[in-house]
C-alpha cells in the first residue's frame, strides 16, 4: 500500500504537478504582458501620446504649421519616453517571473530529496 502510494506520488510529482506548475507560468506570462500592454506599446511606440495633436486649418500659416510640426514632435517624444518606461518595467517584470519560476522549477525538481533527507536527519537528532 505504502509502495503504491510513494509510486503514485512520484508519477504525480514529476509529470502531471510539473505540467500544471507550467500552465500557472503561462498563465503569469499571458497576464503581464496584457497588464503592460506590451503587444499594444510596441505597435504605437511611435504615436503621439494621449493623441495629444493640433489640427492644420485651411490656408497657409506659417506660426500654425510650426506649431502643428512641434506639438506633434514633442507629443511623439513624450509618447516614445512613457512607452519606453512602460515597456521596460513590463520586460524587466517578465524577467523576473522567468527567474523566479527556474527557481520554483529546480526546487520542485529536488524537493523530494529535501523532504526524505529532512526526515531522516530528524529521526536522527531524536536518538541522538
Amino acid at each position: 500500500m505504502f509502495v503504491s502510494f510513494l509510486h503514485d506520488y512520484f508519477v504525480w510529482h514529476y509529470t502531471k504537478a510539473f505540467f500544471e506548475i507550467f500552465h500557472v507560468f503561462t498563465n503569469f506570462l499571458w497576464f503581464i504582458t496584457n497588464f503592460f500592454s506590451i503587444p499594444q506599446l510596441t505597435r504605437s511606440f511611435f504615436a503621439p501620446w494621449r493623441r495629444m495633436t493640433e489640427s492644420l486649418h485651411k490656408g497657409f500659416n506659417f506660426e500654425e504649421l510650426a506649431s502643428y510640426v512641434i506639438v506633434g514632435i514633442l507629443s511623439r517624444l513624450v509618447g516614445m519616453i512613457m512607452r519606453s518606461i512602460i515597456l521596460f518595467l513590463g520586460l524587466l517584470t517578465l524577467i523576473i517571473l522567468v527567474l523566479v519560476f527556474l527557481s520554483i522549477y529546480v526546487f520542485w525538481i529536488f524537493a523530494p530529496a529535501f523532504m526524505l533527507t529532512a526526515l531522516f536527519y530528524g529521526i536522527a537528532l531524536m536518538f541522538a
